[in-house]
């Protein structure tokens, strides 16, 4: 399902696997499942309100609602629930900046060596259709903890002034008013490529993508006590120019920094999914080292550009909770045009040294 639907045909390849050059910068493009079921043109047409409001699940924990369909989807505005320029992936992530007009080419960059980093061993479905699936040995623990000093200094303090130039953000809202605004609750720290090789290496070799060019930013997001994230989907709303600025978000990764008991909230909740306990919403709680991954762009339905059914959030910490949340995030886009703009002068080219370094030395 990885390659024929969302076309990933080196996903988590086998080691000893022989690299093979993309047929087109981005691979192949994903058929989507209403082409490989063989749906006709003239499916009927589906009001896409609807779509949004069709969850009929009661809210979850720590999400309290103002809408009448349980789960904060059906009485909002489509663009209350698209996180489009500002991210989420159930972490709070934010888009950067807006890049500036008419940006010089990328350097290219140079060849890594992935294919010597050796294959997941502990991945589990979460779900079928849409494809959800949990890769439990992703990060150690000791990459974890690396990660959040990385953003807080090592003093898990406010500064935002970690060793990588990384630029601090109060996580964007997705919306315009009141409500709107209480909406995502955390704050995100966006890193250089160069400085996070081991997450950009283990991306890229999960995905089976030869390259980091159609990355965005890595960032990684803290959630205190109480703060959330509600439902929102991570693809982007179509627009004149997100074909040249690398086009739709094809692959959302979370990677957990920290652990959650089930009682202390910020799991990771699918409004609309069912999870392999036959529990609604399907949740991912946050475990330390464990990753998520899902593919918000290609679903079944006819003339919309991403699939409705990974409408998702970010669970509130709970109050007593023993520890913040944190996560590591990435999106991947359609090929290889997008460019960086948070930090400054971030370069997807300045990072193939110390991914190359990374991959000599694992295991």
């Amino acid at each position: 399902r990885v390659d024929q639907i969302y076309g990933f045909g080196r996903f988590n390849y086998e080691e000893g696997e022989e690299e093979e050059e993309e047929e087109e910068e981005g691979g192949d493009e994903a058929a989507s499942l209403d082409e490989l079921m063989g749906s006709s043109s003239s499916s009927p047409s589906i009001d896409f309100a609807d779509l949004l409001g069709s969850g009929s699940s009661k809210p979850a924990f720590g999400m309290g609602s103002s809408s009448s369909s349980g789960g904060g989807g059906g009485g909002d505005d489509l663009s209350d629930l698209i996180a489009s320029a500002t991210g989420g992936g159930g972490g709070g992530g934010s888009s950067p900046p807006s890049p500036a007009p008419a940006p010089a080419p990328l350097p290219p960059v140079a060849k890594l060596n992935l294919s010597s980093l050796s294959p997941f061993s502990e991945i589990r479905v979460l779900h079928v259709d849409p494809c959800v699936l949990a890769v439990d040995d992703f990060f150690t623990p000791e990459e974890c903890d690396a990660y959040v000093a990385l953003s807080t200094g090592g003093d898990d303090d406010d500064s935002g002034e970690g060793g990588d130039a990384i630029l601090k953000t109060q996580s964007k809202t997705v919306g315009k008013d009141s409500r709107a605004k209480a909406q995502r609750t955390s704050t995100t720290w966006f890193h250089n490529f160069r400085s996070v090789p081991e997450l950009m290496a283990k991306a890229s070799r999960l995905l089976g993508v030869n390259g980091i060019e159609r990355w965005e930013e890595p960032q990684t997001v803290r959630y205190r006590k109480t703060e959330r994230f509600t439902w929102h989907l991570d693809a982007l709303a179509p627009s004149d120019d997100l074909s040249a600025a690398g086009g739709q978000r094809v692959a959302t990764l979370l990677v957990y920094l920290t652990d959650l008991s089930e009682e202390e909230g910020g799991a990771t909740m699918f409004r609309d999914l069912t999870g392999p306990d036959g529990k609604a919403p399907l949740k991912m709680r946050p475990k330390k080292g464990s990753a998520l991954l899902f593919f918000p762009a290609a679903g079944g339905i006819p003339d919309v550009p991403f699939d409705v059914r990974t409408l998702h959030a970010g669970e509130a910490v709970a109050e007593e909770s023993s520890s913040d949340k944190w996560i590591a995030q990435l999106w991947l886009r359609e090929d290889g045009g997008y460019v960086p703009t948070a930090p400054p002068n971030n370069v997807h080219a300045d990072a193939a040294e110390a991914i190359n370094a990374y991959c000599d030395r694992a295991p």
